[in-house]
């Protein structure tokens, strides 16, 4: 993955729709008080793998009992790694969809932008969403506005 995908994905956050450009200007304002104690940071292998998305409340990750979503960061965040792709699948049985994206960590706003690798006609990448994120137990909450989505570790028994 070239870091300029990840650079114009980083640029393109402006771009993305009103709500999600005005909770990324709302985060940006208060990431300043955020405590990242409990979130990935680039010294931990807390955050990286297969994860499945139990809740969501995200229409970005609109998962339901016949809309199951898996998201598998590889090595995820590790030192001096803080950017890469990420598998999405996505299964309604007995179909499953898969959609490589990319991914940019920023530990100081414990914030991960998700986005299309590029956008049709264009060589720039395009950021999905923009979410905070919080670690718990065997999983992260991502948090965009109201919107909520919790991840847990994929036990190879639900892939």
């Amino acid at each position: 993955m070239s870091s300029n995908c990840l650079t114009h994905l980083t640029k393109n956050a402006s771009m993305m729709s009103g709500k999600v450009t005005g909770f990324v200007g709302a985060m940006m304002l208060s990431a300043s008080m955020m405590v990242s104690a409990d979130v990935p940071t680039p010294s931990s292998e807390r955050f990286g793998g297969l994860y499945k998305i139990t809740t969501s409340s995200d229409p970005i990750f609109p998962a339901t009992k016949t809309n199951e979503y898996f998201l598998d960061f590889g090595k995820g965040v590790q030192a001096g790694k803080t950017s890469g792709s990420v598998a999405v699948s996505i299964r309604r049985n007995p179909n499953v969809s898969v959609r490589v994206m990319v991914w940019q960590y920023f530990p100081e706003q414990a914030r991960i932008l998700i986005g299309a690798p590029a956008d049709d006609g264009s060589r720039m990448a395009v950021a999905k969403g923009a979410w905070i994120m919080r670690g718990i137990t065997n999983g992260v909450i991502f948090q965009r506005g109201s919107y909520q989505v919790v991840l847990q570790r994929a036990d190879p028994n639900d892939y």
